[in-house]
Order: structure tokens, then C-alpha cells, then sequence
């Protein structure tokens, strides 16, 4: 059983805070004890590797071969620098100040693939440890340049495979019309405006014009015919509802209408005439023998 667990072999933990690493080290082992390197201490105003705390305390009395931890000092406090890009300059600032760094130099581009205020890259790596209150340089977008963009081919593409081209275009999707077509495909788009690879901007809008299934409709009714004794004229079609005929036709049929009325007004006016009674004329010869009698 080693020496250190034995009830009756306890030591004083000697005082070594102030004293650097390598000192320290040495009188702790030399009071039967063994050392444990702790976590740095940051103090700018102490030397590096100098004693700031341990654990036990000194004066304190313990088992013999029981670990004493050292805090030594690290110098000016490093801090890790974060990742920032892709964040806005807002969230970024609020970032470092938080971990006690700040914002640099910013220097500004236009950017098709960053929105206004994001940051496309910084100087210092993410990871990188610097003294407390650096500065963190970064380039911030301004955004794309007007103009810098361009319209994707969206021609034979689903409605929702266009949307997202548009909108992966940063371009913003305007007005969808429906059209009739034989040759494309029913839900693809047949054309677009502005055309393919057309100058745009943030602001620009892409109208869409999605095929559909033509649909033949019959509107009208063929009107019969009337072929008795091979009479085929086109004077024998009668108007319907569903085929009025022209205006011409129409005033042309009141007309005959209106002439076959008065036809058989006359025919009535002769028919009544000739039934009226006649008065036959005396026979002569009737009456000479009524006087001969």
C-alpha cells in the first residue's frame, strides 16, 4: 500500500502562488506531494507561467502524495476569434463586442451572391486567437450591382422549378397566364418575359406563361334542313336560337312573312265574291207560255 494512504502520514501543502512553474513544482514534490497543472489565469500585469492560485490551499494538511493543482498565469487573455461570415455587419458587431473584440476596417463590394449588409468575408480566420479589443476586419456587401444580374431560361420548366429559379436568381416572380397549347407540354412554361439571360436587378419581375390543354368547344348547332322534293335553297333553312341567321335573312323573312299575309287577304276578299248569289234572268220562253195559258 503506497506511503500516501497511510492515516498517519499527512503533509502541510506548502505556499507557492508567486512563484513560477518550474519552482513550484519542485517544493510541492519535495513535501511528498504531486502536481497537477491547472487552467491558465490571465492577468496582463503578471508574468507568463507564474503561480496565481492552487488547490489545496497552503497551510492546508493532507495525505501524503495528494495532488496539487497549479493555476499559472497566461498572460494577456487570448480570445477566439468567431466565425462571421455570412451574418450581417449588425449581428457581427453585437458578436465581438460580447467576446470583447471589435469591428475593423470594413471594406464594401457588390456581391450577386450576398444581400446588402452581409459579410462575404473577414481577415482573420474563425479560430485565430488575438489580445482582447482587436480589431476584426471583414468586406460587407452592398449588394448586387444594377444590372449585374440575369434572367435564368426558364422555357420548358414546371411552374415550381421556375419560382425557384427565380427566386434563387434573387429576381421576384410577377404574373402566371394560363395559354392554350398543343405543342408544350400542359403545366410547363411556353414562354416568359423578360427573355433568358436579359440584364435585371433585385427589383426585376418575370412573368410566366404556362402551357395548358387546348379544349375544342361547339359553340353552335348545325340547323336541319329541309331536302323533301330535293329542296335544298338556302331560303327553306328556318332561323333557330342557335342559328339566327344574319340580319338580311331575318328582315327578308318578315318581308315574305308580311307578303304572303297579304295574299291571302286578297285571296279571302275574291273568295267572298264569288259566293255572293245570282240573280238568274227571266227565260222568255217560261214566261210566253204562262201568258198563253
Amino acid at each position: 500500500m503506497p506511503l500516501y494512504v497511510k492515516q498517519s502520514n499527512t503533509v502541510e501543502v506548502p505556499n507557492v502562488v508567486g512563484m513560477n512553474f518550474r519552482d513550484a513544482k519542485t517544493l510541492i514534490e519535495e513535501a511528498g506531494l504531486e502536481v497537477k497543472q491547472g487552467e491558465n489565469r490571465y492577468d496582463e500585469s503578471k508574468p507568463i507561467g507564474m503561480i496565481l492560485d492552487q488547490n489545496p490551499p497552503s497551510g492546508q494538511m493532507v495525505k501524503a502524495g495528494r495532488r496539487i493543482y497549479l493555476y499559472p498565469c497566461g498572460g494577456e487573455q487570448l480570445i477566439e476569434v468567431p466565425k462571421l461570415t455570412g451574418r450581417t455587419l449588425r449581428d457581427a458587431r453585437f458578436t465581438l463586442e460580447q467576446r470583447g473584440l471589435e469591428i475593423g476596417d470594413v471594406v464594401r463590394k457588390f456581391s450577386n451572391e450576398y444581400q446588402d449588409e452581409v459579410i462575404i468575408s473577414q481577415i482573420i480566420q474563425p479560430g485565430s486567437k488575438v489580445k482582447r479589443n482587436s480589431k476584426i476586419a471583414m468586406i460587407v456587401s452592398n449588394g448586387p450591382e444594377i444590372g449585374s444580374l440575369r434572367v435564368p431560361d426558364l422555357i420548358g420548366k414546371t411552374l415550381d422549378e421556375a419560382r425557384k429559379l427565380i427566386i434563387d436568381s434573387k429576381l421576384k416572380v410577377g404574373k402566371i397566364t394560363y395559354q392554350a397549347s398543343s405543342d408544350v407540354t400542359p403545366g410547363k412554361v411556353l414562354d416568359q418575359y423578360p427573355k433568358k439571360d436579359k440584364s435585371a436587378n433585385e427589383t426585376t419581375v418575370v412573368d410566366l406563361f404556362i402551357s395548358k390543354k387546348r379544349v375544342v368547344e361547339l359553340d353552335e348547332e348545325i340547323p336541319e334542313i329541309d331536302v323533301e322534293d330535293g329542296n335544298t335553297d338556302q331560303e327553306n333553312i328556318k332561323p333557330t336560337p342557335q342559328n339566327p341567321g344574319n340580319d338580311n335573312d331575318q328582315q327578308q323573312d318578315q318581308n315574305d312573312t308580311k307578303e304572303k299575309k297579304d295574299t291571302k287577304k286578297d285571296t279571302k276578299k275574291d273568295s267572298k265574291k264569288d259566293k255572293k248569289k245570282v240573280v238568274p234572268k227571266p227565260i222568255e220562253g217560261n214566261n210566253d207560255t204562262k201568258n198563253g195559258n
